[in-house]
């Protein structure tokens, strides 16, 4: 497809996702009003509707048969994110599992179950980490033993740190789940493999004998991802469970494996956690553009002084100096994020490639460090109003805090970033011509005089940075979207706080802010928050003055409110 076609294709995604946004299905205050479980639940409806409307799927994902929609699945997964973050979990979930067995099945095998992952027959679970060992997946201690007697597969869970762990769906909905395991023939452990395992007979029903689910609740956020936990105690599978791309049983019981030894096994095993990094990227740039949206719009009425001259939070110098980074690191989270794509379907297709996939995709992961900051200063710049859940900034803000250790925690990501710019010097043959790589150089070079090669958590850290921004000054430079000034503030900024680097400081005006606003302004869809305009006066008040009586003189310090509140309302439940 040409980029016009491309861009056609996503502008039609686009559309349809705010089709969809209008629909009651999709009222964002219903997370407000239900409870915990009907939330959960209309969490499934709402991925349902999605994968209906052929928005995201498994065959989109790069190697499949509508890979040419990679960038617009990427963009919808970053659209739900900005709605709810825990639906784009839930989604990623089911992807992951989906992924795990297209990519390790054989042609038989995905031919026989495909139908059901795209078009979501069955809600797939992605039953990989073990409490544990958390992301340390070489280490896992599920095992599925051949047994020759019965010419059958028993998976079981040994010990306790093996149970699996944060598994998203599998608390209720999940029907099927992938589960990585050793595999165990005659005694002889050949290494990591995939496996098919029926969970329930049908969605919300009991697991079925030999599982039991667990509860990984209560979450610090994502609360509608119904994440869980499960034990396997001597069930029975079938032969053809096993995931057969690279190895196989035969009908005497004879294993064999196109792979050469366990080692290799692992690491194809966990190839299928490429893609999916990009997702946490996606959802968070967008959420983080939301958030500065909704803080830019506040600022624009929200009044400091009415007279002589009226103004508000936009005609003050000091809360533009606040406001402006945040817009910058919004615009490096865009254009990082559409680095990263760009470069995964540049990638994918070549071992060579494939193999730079994996540190693009790590150092985009680490991007969810910038979405943390910008989340946090907006709740900050709005206030009170910032921490109403319906202004939205506060749950997002709650709900990504898991996203740093989504995929890969952070850290481990920038490790091996490091690691890599250890072993192969960039600049064995050019100088390096811009500041990150002037970063990297130094860095590195100062790692190679000490014994060891050794580095230190914050200078991985920094490294991880510095690639971002090669990353974004590269897709700056492919396709500029802001004047040379706004993208030499945003170097600066970056410089300053994610660098360590000396830098000159970054100069805020209302016209470079109000540039910016428009550029990230999200999907008027998911612009819900009160607090946009000044209507929200009249919405938090409204009960008050419905009540028709003037609020009662001030309490003495240490009497208790009336029992049905200050104005003869209803105090809200208390609990969720």
């Amino acid at each position: 497809m040409t980029a016009l076609d491309v861009e056609q294709d996503a502008s039609a995604y686009r559309r349809t996702m705010r089709d969809l946004l209008r629909q009651e299905l999709f009222d964002p205050r219903l997370r407000d009003d239900l409870s915990l479980r009907e939330y959960m639940d209309l969490t499934i409806d709402r991925m349902k509707a999605i994968f209906r409307e052929g928005l995201v799927d498994n065959d989109m994902w790069m190697g499949q048969s509508r890979e040419h929609a990679f960038r617009s699945m990427c963009e919808v997964m970053g659209l739900t994110g900005a709605f709810d973050f825990a639906l784009t979990s839930t989604i990623t979930d089911h992807l992951i599992a989906g992924s795990a067995l297209f990519n390790h099945g054989t042609p038989e095998q995905v031919a026989r179950y495909h139908d059901e992952i795209t078009r979501m027959h069955q809600v797939y679970a992605f039953c990989c980490t073990e409490i544990g060992g958390g992301t340390n997946l070489r280490e896992i201690r599920t095992t599925v033993s051949w047994n020759r007697a019965e010419q059958s597969l028993t998976l079981d869970t040994p010990t306790d740190a093996a149970c699996k762990f944060w598994i998203g769906n599998i608390k209720h909905a999940a029907t099927v789940g992938m589960v990585l395991a050793r595999l165990v023939i005659d005694g002889e452990d050949v290494g990591h493999h995939w496996f098919r395992v029926p969970l329930r007979s049908e969605e919300n029903g009991p697991p079925l004998p030999g599982i039991t689910i667990l509860s990984c609740d209560p979450k610090g956020g994502i609360q509608a991802n119904q994440v869980g936990g499960a034990r396997f105690t001597g069930v029975r599978l079938p032969r053809e469970a096993l995931m057969g791309r690279y190895s196989r049983i035969d009908a005497g019981g004879r294993f064999s494996s196109t792979l050469p030894d366990v080692g290799a096994r692992f690491v194809k095993s966990i190839e299928t956690f490429v893609q999916e990094r990009i997702f946490p990227l996606s959802a968070g740039a967008r959420a983080a553009e939301l958030a500065a949206h909704l803080t830019w719009r506040f600022a624009g009425h929200r009044e400091t002084r009415s007279t002589p001259t009226r103004r508000v939070l936009l005609d003050e110098p000091l809360f533009l100096d606040r406001l402006y980074p945040v817009q910058l690191r919004c615009l490096a989270l865009r254009l990082l994020e559409r680095a990263v794509v760009r470069g995964v379907e540049r990638d994918w297709h070549t071992d060579s490639g494939r193999k730079n996939m994996h540190l693009l995709t790590a150092t985009g992961k680490c991007g969810s460090w910038l979405v943390l900051d910008v989340l946090a200063a907006c709740r900050e710049m709005c206030g009170s109003q910032g921490f109403h859940c319906h202004n939205q900034i506060v749950t997002l803000r709650t709900d990504f805090e898991v996203n740093v250790t989504f995929a890969g925690d952070n850290s481990v990501m920038a490790y091996q970033v490091a690691r890599t710019a250890l072993r192969s010097d960039r600049f064995a043959s050019r100088p390096p011509g811009t500041l990150p790589e002037r970063v990297e150089k130094e860095l590195t070079e100062t790692w190679r005089s000490r014994p060891g090669g050794s580095f230190t958590h914050a200078e991985a850290v920094t490294l991880v940075h510095a690639r971002m921004l090669d990353l974004i000054l590269s897709e700056y430079d492919a396709d500029p979207q802001v004047p040379q000034q706004i993208m030499d503030d945003l170097v600066a900024d970056f410089a300053a706080h994610r660098l360590q680097e000396p830098h000159r400081p970054v100069s805020a005006d209302r016209e470079k802010t109000g540039l910016l606003a428009e550029l990230l302004a999200p999907l008027p869809e998911l612009v819900t928050a009160p607090m946009v305009d000044d209507g929200y006066l009249t919405e938090l008040t409204s009960p008050a003055r419905a009540v028709g009586i003037p609020l009662p003189a001030q309490r003495a310090v240490g009497t208790p409110l009336p029992a049905h509140g200050a104005a003869g309302i209803p105090l809200p439940a208390q609990g969720r």
